[in-house]
């Protein structure tokens, strides 16, 4: 089995690339063990040294030393290619994948994910992509889309520029009109937020679908309807906890459902966010891909039950 480390240099500011990388090689260059570690140089980059790794068609390891994105690109890039695991060394800004398994301490042990093992996930298919985690439309995709406008600041750093977009956000025009067809019920409205989610958390630790999990061959819908600056802001607090199904003051206006299939419209180009990877759509046709991520998971690690699952 190779081992290859993908290194994105620029996820999570950059502080932790260079450490990671002699880690690497202190604990792996005395052992019998095929490694290669790749500091890449774009997005594209990313997705060509993946997709060429796996044509080499050996039984292999890539693991995204980055964040949800750098996740993202590697497993479309790696999609189809059943001699492939994907793992995760967690270096970005969010990590959100990683917050739906245990001893998530365990993916920064370089011993521990080399003695690991290699556990079926499923996607969400959205057009031509493949998602991880989730895929959010409405504010917090704004927000995503809004930090460029940060970017030439002087002395304006990520955090900084975050913030700064969330109050740009906010001011701005607030709702999407959307309709959304699924398997189960057709939706039509103006919305806040929209998600569909094959894990439970995104936007560096929100818990938007409290009931996902990552192999039940199901996706997760959760739309909110436009509601005052004001509510939002008082209500967000629940809404990264989880809290937003069983808070009556935000369900009331909440749809959240189970699906495998969904036709989202928008009346108009609209911002979407994939893992934290920005598009623009007018439509998106989505569906569950169950078992199509071969996860490579640290020894010690497990998937964490959904709430849902628990209480049966």
């Amino acid at each position: 089995m190779r081992h290859i480390f993908i290194i994105n240099p620029i996820a999570g500011n950059g502080k932790l690339q260079e450490k990671l990388e002699e880690s690497i090689h202190l604990e792996l260059k005395d052992k019998e063990i095929d490694y290669e570690v790749y500091t890449t140089k774009s997005k594209e980059d990313t997705r060509n040294f993946a997709e060429n790794k796996c044509r080499e068609n050996l039984p292999s390891v890539l693991y995204s030393c980055g964040g949800d994105g750098t996740l993202h690109e590697i497993i479309n890039a790696a999609f189809g290619y059943k001699h492939v695991s994907i793992g995760i060394i967690p270096v970005g800004s969010g990590n959100d994948f990683i917050k739906n398994f245990t001893n998530k301490a365990n993916f920064n042990d370089i011993t521990l994910q080399t003695e690991g093992k290699s556990l079926e996930l499923d996607l969400i298919k959205a057009n031509d992509e493949y998602t991880a985690t989730v895929l959010n439309i409405g504010l917090d995709a704004d927000v995503a889309f809004n930090m460029n406008k940060f970017k030439k600041i002087p002395f304006i750093q990520g955090p900084t520029r975050y913030y700064l977009s969330i109050l740009y956000s906010l001011f701005s025009k607030l709702g999407k009109q959307i309709q959304v067809k699924t398997d189960n019920d057709f939706i039509n409205g103006t919305f806040i937020i929209g998600v569909v989610a094959n894990g439970q958390y995104y936007g560096g630790g929100y818990k938007c679908a409290p009931k996902a999990q990552l192999n039940d061959g199901i996706l997760d819908l959760c739309f909110v309807e436009n509601i005052s600056r004001l509510k939002i802001l008082s209500l967000l607090g629940s809404y990264k906890k989880g809290e937003h199904l069983e808070n009556p003051k935000i369900s009331k206006y909440v749809t959240y459902d189970k699906i495998s299939r969904a036709e989202i419209k928008f009346h108009g180009p609209t911002n979407v966010c994939m893992d934290g990877d920005k598009y623009i759509y007018s439509e998106i046709n989505i569906s569950t891909e169950k078992n199509a991520l071969n996860f490579w998971l640290p020894k010690g690690v497990e998937i964490i039950s959904a709430e849902y699952v628990k209480s049966n």
